[in-house]
């Protein structure tokens, strides 16, 4: 099968196709057959060594975190699953080698997810990584009817589910992208935008009940002056502070501080897919690439331009 792979991971790792075997299955898995899959920066970060203390697995590792497809086998101690049903999901980037922008990946049956017929492949693709993340970042951050929300990088693939997450769930969101991305972010929901380009975050309103780093770029100084007393921040990253610092601070400060590890989620799944049937959440495509084109997509990625998600077509 083909594997969009690399051999090294450091700043200059050039992936590329290699010709590889099947992989095995193991108990508690599915082999799904790829169609389609979609970048995530996670994806190009890990593979140009960042995120070392959290990356699990040796080399050579295929990249790719998010796949729609079919299931294609069925692996020991996994039941109710039957071959050739369409479904969707991701793997854990920082736990597994073997990724999705391959014709085949082995997955975690608790990380598939059936595909329902209002979810084509393409939108199958793009959506699971970076919503549950956007699900999962209003979870942490208490985010309901009436919140006063502010959602850093809202144009981006996180960001501008999360806007529209957020909108589903009844809150007021301010989005921060840059001018060019205006329309794009209040076209998906944003009350009040900010130019980050000509506003730094000292300047920025503050007295959000959640502020929601989907880049993510805050400083930490900035983020008592953003929220009010017992507000929340949520950001897609974990840092040393994450582990350190944090717990002790979130419970002697006047807010708390989350980081996310995204795991499986069912319920965000439903909630997701929910909001898609009922017309209230649609994730931008922001381009389409051949696996033989991924590099070029990661360079779109890498470029920090990007308005939604971008899709490497696999089959």
């Amino acid at each position: 099968m083909r594997a969009f792979r690399y051999h090294a991971a450091r700043p200059a790792t050039r992936p590329g196709i290699d010709d590889v075997p099947v992989p095995p299955l193991a108990a508690g898995e599915l082999l799904v057959r790829v169609t389609c899959a979609s970048l995530n920066p996670v994806d190009w970060k890990i593979a140009t060594g960042s995120f070392r203390f959290l990356v699990k697995g040796g080399l050579p590792r295929t990249m790719g975190s998010d796949f729609a497809g079919r299931i294609a086998a069925i692996g020991p101690g996994v039941a109710g699953w039957v071959v050739d049903e369409p479904v969707m999901g991701f793997i854990d980037p920082f736990a597994r080698s073997a990724g999705t922008f391959a014709e085949f990946v082995p997955v975690p049956a608790g990380f598939v997810y059936r595909r329902p017929p209002s979810i084509d492949d393409r939108l199958g693709a793009a959506l699971p990584c970076a919503g549950v993340t956007a699900v999962a970042l209003c979870d942490l951050a208490r985010v309901g009817c009436g919140s006063n929300v502010l959602v850093n990088g809202a144009s981006g693939g996180v960001g501008h589910l999360t806007v529209q997450v957020a909108k589903a769930r009844g809150a007021r969101v301010t989005a921060v992208a840059s001018e060019g991305r205006r329309e794009f972010v209040t076209a998906h929901g944003a009350d009040a935008f900010i130019d980050y380009r000509s506003a730094a975050p000292g300047d920025w309103p503050g007295r959000f009940d959640a502020v929601l780093d989907c880049v993510p770029n805050l400083p930490r100084r900035m983020h008592s002056r953003l929220l009010v007393p017992g507000g929340h921040y949520a950001s897609t990253l974990p840092n040393a502070a994450t582990y350190t610092i944090d717990p002790i601070l979130n419970r002697l400060g006047r807010f708390t501080r989350h980081a996310l590890m995204l795991q499986p989620n069912e319920p965000a799944m439903r909630e997701l897919v929910g909001y898609v049937e009922e017309g209230r959440l649609r994730c931008e495509i922001a381009g389409e690439y051949a696996l033989e084109d991924a590099e070029r997509a990661i360079e779109q990625s890498r470029s920090g331009h990007v308005a939604g998600k971008l899709l490497i077509r696999i089959a």
